[in-house]
């Protein structure tokens, strides 16, 4: 797996290479003295190009080993590119005496005036002949290359940061969820423990059941509709046992939505609500259920027939803690134009809470 990677970074290098030799072999004549020109063949032409681009083929390599280790900022092009002023003058005394080295091993024309003068001498007449310009082209293309990918990595780890930060977020409002749950459902078990020990013993094998439903889901973010429903309806079943007659539940589900992915819990606090709200103050509650999906979206509803919402209630003001982690879940999970979740007064009385959420399969 590693060597396709490899050859994917090294073939587009390569490939530029290879045409800068072969466009700058098309000379048909060099220089020989400062004011001398001799012809050549293509072959010479061939010899004289690869002797300049394999010297600038490497010392392109040092090029970028050096710019990597520089004491600034990838992001601080300025400062970037005032530290290759004086590496420039460096690279460009290299280059003329390692090309010069080359011309000699494959014995082409070359101009013997090049090196005469000292470093500095022939360091000026490579400037003027476009060395230190090919040094900048080299160094502008790797840090213009570089810094796009800086960029598109720094993109990614916001992206993965803001990520983990919403899961983690998640997780905080679900783990709020949990033992509010519980301690309610305790407490209808408290409840009986004297007057109806063995009803107390059943509540305390439903509840079982429940913890384990929901330490199911403890590490994922969705589960299917089915899921959450049958932890909803284990839940019904065991306040069903603590008001016993007065409180009867109906569910109106479409099939189409049983594999609809939903966030864990998102309706066992709407239920909960409505059995304490409502059916808990109805002498005959009756708790219902609906699930549908129309227009991309899959639709919740949750109905109770108790004394309704009182005077001057409203969403954003009045709301406990199972119906506040609702909405804030559902805005980390699909943003605020994607869900809605309202609450309003039935006209017979009673309360209906109404969620969609954007319809996935599971």
């Amino acid at each position: 797996m590693t060597k396709p990677l490899e050859w994917r970074r090294i073939l587009p290098p390569l490939a530029l290479w290879s045409v800068l030799v072969l466009f700058f072999s098309t000379r048909t004549e060099v220089r020989g003295e400062p004011f001398v020109w001799i012809p050549i063949t293509w072959g010479q032409a061939l010899k004289i190009s690869l002797a300049q681009w394999s010297a600038w083929g490497v010392l392109a390599l040092a090029i970028v080993w050096i710019d990597r280790r520089l004491p600034v900022e990838k992001d601080a092009l300025i400062q970037r590119f005032l530290w290759h002023v004086p590496l420039s003058l460096i690279f460009t005394v290299t280059y003329t005496y390692f090309n010069f080295l080359n011309l000699i091993i494959l014995d082409v024309p070359r101009d013997p005036s090049l090196l005469a003068g000292g470093v500095l001498a022939a360091a000026w007449r490579v400037i003027h002949r476009n060395g230190t310009f090919f040094y900048w082209v080299i160094v502008g293309t790797y840090i213009a290359v570089d810094y796009q990918n800086h960029l598109k990595n720094r993109l990614i780890r916001t992206a993965e940061l803001e990520r983990l930060l919403s899961d983690a977020r998640l997780n905080v409002l679900r783990t709020q969820l949990q033992p509010h749950f519980l301690f309610n459902a305790l407490n209808a078990v408290s409840a009986h423990v004297e007057s109806d020990p063995r009803t107390a013993r059943l509540m305390l094998e439903r509840l079982g059941d429940l913890l384990r439903l929901s330490l199911d889901h403890v590490d994922r973010q969705e589960i299917r509709l089915s899921e959450e429903l049958a932890f909803v309806d284990k839940y019904l079943q065991l306040q069903a046992m603590r008001f016993e007659d007065r409180l009867k539940v109906s569910m109106n589900l479409e099939p189409a939505v049983f594999d609809a992915l939903v966030p864990p819990f998102i309706l066992q606090p709407l239920v909960e609500n409505a059995v304490r709200h409502g059916a808990a103050r109805s002498a005959a509650g009756t708790i219902s259920v609906d699930a549908w999906r129309a227009n991309g979206a899959v639709h919740l509803a949750v109905r109770d027939n108790g004394p309704g919402l009182p005077a001057g209630w409203s969403l954003e003001h009045h709301v406990g803690v199972g119906i506040a982690n609702t909405r804030e879940r559902l805005r980390h999970l699909y943003g605020d134009a994607n869900q809605s979740l309202e609450i309003s007064a039935e006209p017979a009385g009673g309360v209906r809470v109404d969620l969609s959420i954007p319809f996935r399969s599971a």
